[in-house]
């Protein structure tokens, strides 16, 4: 397992997986007609502008690569919210790897530059709640429900979120590594 930075170089092979990812995780949330139309392009679009400016402060892509395969990846914004801090935006791994650890390593490794940037930061993330897969994996790893609310999806449809918490990240890394 090689998680590194991530540069604009990866921006197809991200795109890719986001696409792969939401279309398995996603359906019956969003949209049969988004997720097999639009989706593509819109993650494209996406990850060509931000991979495009890799000297932002406030944002960090880390990628896990092995044997020039892409496996999963994660996008974070240090200090999005002044209450709950860094937000981890994207956390998507390929379904085929679901299971084995990989996404416990990637929260470790932004936890751990979370807590480079700021050594009293906070994590949190928005999931959608019926998701349930994902959020069972955020609850193991400690995670705590702070908020529940609706929103507009990417699709147009309303759906619930819920936002999940980590206020300790210094224990974080040793939790997400025992598990």
């Amino acid at each position: 397992m090689a998680i590194r930075a991530a540069g604009l170089a990866d921006a197809v092979a991200i795109a890719q997986l986001h696409t792969r990812s939401w279309q398995s995780a996603y359906r019956g949330i969003l949209s049969d007609d988004f997720l097999q139309g639009p989706l593509p392009e819109n993650r494209r679009v996406l990850w060509h502008t931000r991979l495009a400016e890799p000297e932002r402060a406030d944002q960090f892509v880390l990628v896990d690569e092995q044997g020039g395969t892409l496996r999963g990846f994660a996008c974070a914004f240090l200090e999005a919210d002044p209450e709950w801090g860094c937000l981890l935006d994207n956390l998507h791994v390929v379904p085929d790897f679901k299971g084995k650890g990989l996404g416990r390593q990637l929260m470790t490794a932004v936890a751990e530059r979370v807590r480079r940037s700021n050594p009293l930061g906070r994590l949190h993330l928005w999931v959608y709640e019926q998701n349930l897969a994902a959020r069972r994996f955020y609850e193991r790893l400690g995670g705590a429900l702070t908020e529940r609310r609706a929103e507009l999806a990417p699709d147009g449809a309303e759906v619930n979120v819920i936002r999940y918490c980590w206020s300790e990240l210094s224990g974080l890394a040793g939790r997400f590594t025992t598990q």
